[in-house]
């Protein structure tokens, strides 16, 4: 696990891959290697975790004219390594990093990743054809960011690296604002910085190295939606036992997250079957109605595994939410960080590699919006709009975006934070405020499938995990320095999920049907039979503390009048009666801001100046 960044600029900017990697230190506090060859110039910062001594990057093939660095692990790299042995090629570490030089100098990049079971943003520089090669992983789990203009080139795995070239302007992108007081997150290539771009899960990336023409996209993986085939207990479970024992490697220790929920509960039993001596680690809190540690001690105490339990302290709302703020790197009003980044840096005492259960719900079938309701339901965004939920499944299909603008919501069926016109009269001035090729795509991919609850899922694959759940996991586990791995994601366990029937996934309005059939096998019955929880906070109470101690809302606001909202718009809008309850949208609006405060003074840094208005 590291953090990458690079550029190419024939200037090369005096001491700017200097700053690019002090900004992500916390990536990889152990050390750093970098390649630095007239205008191409590219570094990472490691957090060791396999091979300690010999990992350092970059890692060469072909006689040292290809140079392979990595953020991330490649979890299959011995099997590789035995392929590209068999080749005649020779290696000189444990790496799985010199894998992928060695690789790419074998098959190019779509051989290579063809073949790889990992988490990873990969730059890979081939001296003979002059190509600078980008890549991410399959479903997101390492962010890769980018931007191009005029003959120049910048990378990074965070947004910060990236917006400090010099010659980028740190501006507010205003469709991708609009898309984010939609749905609390951005999906897709736009970030809220105009001119920065990301890589999407499965794609990759080539350029020049004198970066005149634009740089070249392609799609490497994209899951096909094939027709339903009904899964056995014995299938599931023999996949994620070799999920999980594949990202139990590492030559650092090992723990988990456990929740007390079905998934990280999963991963914790069969974590244990392999490694008796694997500990976990879990968050309580002070209102019982948000806290699930009785659960996760439960699960503990059933499979006789060590679990360290830390109390997550409301009281320091105030001095946390800053902090996790500019963690974030890129915002995203998702309230489960503030726990989360807690945990993390608990955990970090002790280990320095954590196991988590992203990925099922949306493969497994874990939401209860998957389902169709059994009676119209109101108020998702504030107001009533039962007329239009009934016909949400005609106009889901009807779409040809993310959003599903009558229904309220997205094509999953997730809920938005506003309605369009409300976001007509907060931002102005977006462009278009229609559906970007991301979208289109999305659409024309989500028609492939074959059942509502197949459609909803893959949707979410694409947009809510990538966007904001996975966001959420690789940025606090990194601001801890420790890696985050998800089991549930390892491409063998997610192609098999996706085409299971749905009623295999949705029982009525139980989700993961045949996921808690397997722990039903493995885990107490309390645990498996209870309704899905995850992290809910009482935000209402903390949202209102804020604004009052800030002066009030408008006041707080007014903080943020750069972003490009209408503060007399946002104003009406708090104001209106009934709105003070929507803690969604103003936990959204305060993430957005105070990341916007500390990602202008980050960014002045990256760029070697000493005020944020000079930026």
């Amino acid at each position: 696990m590291c953090g990458i960044v690079g550029y190419i600029d024939p200037q090369r900017p005096e001491g700017l891959l200097d700053r690019q990697l002090a900004s992500i230190f916390h990536r990889g506090p152990d050390g750093e290697g970098r390649f630095e060859d007239g205008a191409l110039n590219m570094g990472m910062r490691r957090l060791s975790i396999i091979d300690l001594a010999g990992g350092w990057q970059p890692l060469n093939s072909r006689r040292g004219r290809v140079k392979a660095f990595q953020n991330g692990e490649i979890y299959n790299h011995r099997t590789v390594r035995l392929e590209l042995e068999a080749l005649g090629y020779v290696f000189v570490t444990q790496s799985d990093t010199e894998v992928l030089a060695h690789g790419y100098d074998a098959w190019g990049m779509d051989g290579l990743l063809r073949r790889l079971d990992g988490m990873y943003a990969v730059a890979i520089a081939d001296l003979d054809s002059k190509v600078l090669h980008l890549a991410r992983d399959r479903f997101g789990e390492k962010p890769l960011y980018f931007a191009h203009n005029k003959g120049r080139f910048v990378y990074g795995s965070s947004l910060k690296a990236v917006a400090g070239a010099p010659w980028l302007e740190t501006r507010i992108n205003l469709a991708a604002l609009e898309r984010y007081l939609a749905c609390h997150f951005v999906s897709g290539r736009a970030t809220l910085i105009e001119g920065i771009s990301k890589v999407l899960p499965g794609e990759r990336l080539e350029i020049d190295f004198d970066a005149n023409r634009p740089p070249r996209l392609y799609r490497y993986y994209r899951p096909i939606l094939n027709p339903a085939r009904e899964g056995s207990v014995e299938e599931i479970e023999a996949l994620l036992t070799e999920a999980v024992e594949s990202r139990l490697v590492a030559d650092v220790p090992v723990g988990l997250f456990l929740s007390g929920g079905v998934d990280s509960s999963l991963i914790a039993a069969l974590a244990h079957r392999q490694h008796g001596n694997i500990e976990a680690f879990c968050i309580a809190f002070d209102d019982p109605g948000s806290d699930e540690s009785p659960y996760a001690r439960a699960v503990a105490e059933h499979l006789g595994m060590k679990l360290n339990t830390f109390q997550f302290d409301a009281k320091r709302f105030g001095d946390l939410l800053p902090v996790v703020c500019s963690a974030m790197d890129e915002p995203i009003g998702d309230q489960a960080a503030l726990p989360v980044h807690w945990l993390s840096h608990a955990a970090g005492e002790k280990v320095k590699v954590v196991l988590s259960g992203e990925g099922a719900d949306e493969i497994f079938g874990g939401y209860g919006y998957y389902a169709e309701p059994e009676a119209p339901i109101a108020g998702r965004i504030g107001m009533d709009f039962n007329a239009a939920y009934a016909t949400a499944h005609d106009l889901r299909g009807l779409s040809n975006g993310l959003l599903v603008e009558a229904a309220g919501e997205t094509q999953s069926g997730f809920p938005l934070l506003t309605y369009q016109h409300e976001r007509e009269a907060l931002v102005t001035t977006a462009p278009g405020k229609v559906p970007d090729e991301f979208e289109r795509d999305l659409a024309t991919w989500l028609a492939k499938a074959h059942d509502p609850v197949q459609r909803r899922g893959a949707a979410d694959l694409a947009s809510w995990l990538p966007d904001d759940l996975l966001i959420k996991a690789d940025r606090m586990t990194m601001a801890a320095s420790i890696e985050g791995r998800c089991p549930f994601l390892a491409p063998t366990v997610v192609e098999r999920a996706l085409t299971l029937p749905a009623w295999q996934k949705m029982k009525g309005r139980e989700g993961k049907a045949l996921l808690r059939q397997l722990a039903r096998t493995l885990l107490p019955p309390a645990v498996v039979d209870r309704r899905k929880q995850g992290f809910v906070l009482p935000m209402t109470q903390w949202v209102r503390d804020w604004f009052d101690s800030h002066g009030g809302f408008d006041a707080y606001l007014r903080g943020g009048e750069t972003l490009g909202i209408d503060l007399i718009a946002l104003s009406k809008l708090y104001n209106a009666p009934g709105n003070h309850s929507r803690e969604r949208l103003w936990f959204a609006l305060i993430v957005l801001v105070e990341w916007w405060s500390t990602f202008q003074k980050d960014v002045a840094i990256v760029r070697g100046v000493r005020s944020s208005t000079h930026i």
